[in-house]
C-alpha cells in the first residue's frame, strides 16, 4: 500500500466514483492485511491512516477555510492575532494544556482509588 495509491483510492471514494465500493473494500483489505503483519504491519497501518486523514483533509471544509485564511493573511487583510500561525498555535496550546490537565486528573483519581 503506497501513499499515492491510498490518496487516489480515498479521492475516488470521496468523489463517489461508480467503483467506490470496490475501492473501499481494497483499502480495508490492505488495512486488515497490515494488522495481520504484526508490529511492522501496525506501523504501516499507522502511516496509512495518517495519509488517509491528510488526503481527506484536503477535501474538507476546514481546508477550504484554512486556505482562505492563508490568502487573507498573505494579502495583509488580517490583524496580527488573526494570522493563521497565531490562531493555530493558540488552539494547539489550549488543546495540549487541556490534555495535560485531563491526564493529571486521571492520575489523581487512580491514586485516590488505590489509597
Amino acid at each position: 500500500m503506497t501513499r499515492k495509491w491510498l490518496a487516489r483510492s480515498v479521492e475516488s471514494i470521496l468523489k463517489g466514483d461508480p467503483d467506490a465500493p470496490e475501492t473501499m473494500v481494497r483499502v480495508f483489505i490492505s488495512f486488515r492485511n497490515a494488522i495481520k503483519g504484526g508490529l511492522r504491519g501496525m506501523n504501516q497501518l499507522d502511516e496509512a491512516l495518517l495519509a488517509t486523514i491528510e488526503t481527506i483533509y484536503l477535501q474538507s471544509r476546514a481546508h477550504v477555510a484554512a486556505l482562505k485564511l492563508y490568502v487573507l493573511a498573505q494579502e495583509g487583510h488580517l490583524r496580527f492575532e488573526d494570522e493563521p500561525l497565531n490562531l493555530l498555535g493558540a488552539a494547539i496550546a489550549r488543546s495540549s494544556s487541556a490534555g495535560a490537565e485531563r491526564e493529571t486528573m486521571k492520575a489523581r483519581g487512580r491514586a485516590r482509588r488505590r489509597a
